[in-house]
C-alpha cells in the first residue's frame, strides 16, 4: 500500500506490482499507510481527512476530518486506536473501527511527526512548537520535553523505553522515561529522518549534511558517519 502525490492510495500485488485497486482522495497523500490486524488501511490526506479502507477492496470504511492537512502516517495501538497528527496543531486517537474521536491532544504548533507508541502504550510525538510529548493512553500530557527547533520526524523507541528523536536545532536527542535528557548529540546540520535502532541498541539517523551517523544508544558517542551525495532524508 502506497500513497501519492496524484492524490490516490494504492494496493500493488507484493509479486508483481499490479494494483489491485486505488483510492481518490481530495489531496495529495504524503502519510505512509498503516496496516490494521483486520487489514484495514489507515492512512491521512492533505485533504484534511484521515481513512480507513477495506485492504481486499479498498472500499472507504470511514474518514475522519481534521482542522487542516494531515501528512502523519498514523501508528495503531494494541486494541486498534489509531493515532495521527494534523497541522491543526492537535494529535488525535481515533476508534479504529468507526473513526469515532476518542480524545484529541493540543500543541502549540503543526503536528507533522508521525507518533510512535511505547509497549506500555505511550504515545511519543513531536509538534512544531519545538516541543516533544508524551501522551497517556487516554490523551493526558505525561511530560513535554523543549528542543530549539522544529520536531517533524518520528521518535523511535528503544528496548529499554529510552526515546531517540531528532530536531531541526541540529541535535538527535536521547530522553528517559520521565522526559529527561539521557544525551544530545550535535549533528552538522538538520535532523531530516527519522532514528532506527539496530538490535544492538546504536541508533541510526540522517542529516541535511549529506551524512548517516551511528551513535552509541546509551552514551550517545559517535560511532562512525558515512558520508554521502546529498540529504539523507
Amino acid at each position: 500500500y502506497v500513497g501519492s502525490y496524484d492524490k490516490k492510495v494504492y494496493a500493488l500485488d507484493d509479486k508483481t506490482g499490479t494494483k489491485k485497486w486505488e483510492f481518490l482522495t481530495g489531496h495529495e497523500v504524503r502519510s505512509s499507510p498503516a496496516i490494521g490486524a483486520d487489514g484495514t488501511v489507515y492512512f491521512g490526506s492533505m485533504d484534511n481527512k484521515v481513512y480507513a479502507l477495506g485492504g481486499t477492496t479498498g472500499a472507504k470504511q470511514w474518514e475522519f476530518e481534521t482542522g487542516h492537512y494531515v501528512d502523519s502516517s498514523p501508528a495503531i495501538g494494541a486494541d486498534g486506536t489509531v493515532y495521527i497528527g494534523s497541522w491543526d496543531h492537535k494529535v488525535y486517537a481515533l476508534e479504529g473501527k468507526t473513526g469515532a474521536k476518542l480524545w484529541d491532544f493540543l500543541t502549540g504548533g503543526d503536528v507533522r511527526s508521525s507518533p510512535a507508541l511505547g509497549a506500555d502504550g505511550i504515545v511519543y510525538v513531536g509538534s512544531d512548537d519545538k516541543k516533544v510529548y508524551a501522551l497517556n493512553p487516554d490523551g493526558t500530557k505525561k511530560w513535554e520535553f523543549a528542543t530549539e527547533g522544529y520536531v517533524r520526524h518520528s521518535a523511535a523507541i528503544g528496548a529499554d523505553g529510552t526515546v531517540y528523536v531528532g530536531s531541526d536545532d541540529n541535535k538527535v536527542y536521547a530522553l528517559n522515561l520521565d522526559g529527561t535528557k539521557k544525551w544530545e548529540f550535535i549533528m552538522g546540520d538538520g535532523v531530516s529522518s527519522h532514528p532506527a535502532i539496530g538490535g544492538d541498541g546504536t541508533v541510526y539517523i540522517g542529516s541535511m549534511n549529506n551524512k548517516v551517523y551511528a551513535l552509541d544508544g546509551k552514551t550517545g558517542a559517535k560511532l562512525w558517519d558515512f558520508e554521502t551525495g546529498g540529504a539523507v532524508l
